[in-house]
Parts: C-alpha cells; structure tokens; sequence
C-alpha cells in the first residue's frame, strides 16, 4: 500500500489531503460530497511510482454529483498513457461535466456511476500502489471529450 496524495482545492497545491488507508477512501469522497459543485473532482497520484519527464506516470481523477448521488472514474497510466474511464450509466444532464478546482471539464456522456463505485475505485487505488483498479471495466476515453 502506498502514500496517496488527492489535491481539490487550490491549497492542495502545497498542502494535499494524504491517503495512506484504505479506510481514508471513504473520507476523501465524503469531503468531495461536502464540497460545492465547484470542487466536485479530485486527483490523486500515488507516492513512490515512476515519473516521466518529471511527473508521475499515473493520475486517477474521480468525480462526485451530490445532488444526483452518482460519480465518475478517470484513470491516465500505464503503458500507453492512455486516458481510460468507467464506463456506466448514461447521464440525464444535457452537458456531462463536473468541476476540478472551479476549472469544468467534460466527462463522456455514459460515465455515471455509483458513489460507491468512486469508494471502491479509491481503496483498490491505495491497495494498488496507484495503478488501475482491476476490479472494473475500462473504455477509451473518447477523443472528443475535453
């Protein structure tokens, strides 16, 4: 199990919220759900991995919509670098989106997922040392989703 830093807020930026339990998973997406709409992902990189040209060779983005009770999972790494998601249910928004740090980003339209799905991808992502959870299914992002 490694140190896992996840950054949300600006003050992240010097200051991360630091995972080192699985159990911290859960504190991690309860303070996402306590957040504005603003503040509605968080990103996390996992201590001790590789980097490539001076960062890390990972990023899992996770994604929480309070209101809907549903989230998203985004994982970049491995091989290919490639930016991959959960796939889940199609959303019922006209624009799929949520918010890092009051900067919007579109997610693709079927990424809805359970919060629970969003605990469980953040406590294999602990578990893992920071690479994919392997417990889940893996899309492409498409390429027409910024």
């Amino acid at each position: 199990m490694s140190r896992v830093e996840a950054f949300f807020r600006h003050e992240h930026d010097d200051d991360p919220i630091v995972l080192t339990k699985t159990s911290d998973a859960d504190a991690l997406v309860d303070a996402l759900l306590s957040e504005s709409f603003d503040y509605s992902v968080a990103t996390l990189y996992a201590d001790g991995r590789p980097l490539m040209a001076g960062l890390p060779d990972h990023e899992m983005r996770i994604a929480v919509n309070v209101e809907a009770q549903v989230g998203g999972i985004r994982y970049a790494g491995g091989d290919d670098q490639d930016v991959t998601y959960v796939p889940g249910v199609a959303s019922q928004r006209d624009e799929m989106f949520y918010v890092y740090a009051t900067h919007g980003e579109a997610w693709p339209k079927d990424s809805e997922v359970s919060i629970e799905q969003v605990r469980q991808a953040v406590r294999e992502f602990i578990e893992g040392d920071g690479a994919r959870p392997e417990s889940f299914k893996w899309r492409l992002w498409p390429e027409g989703v910024r």
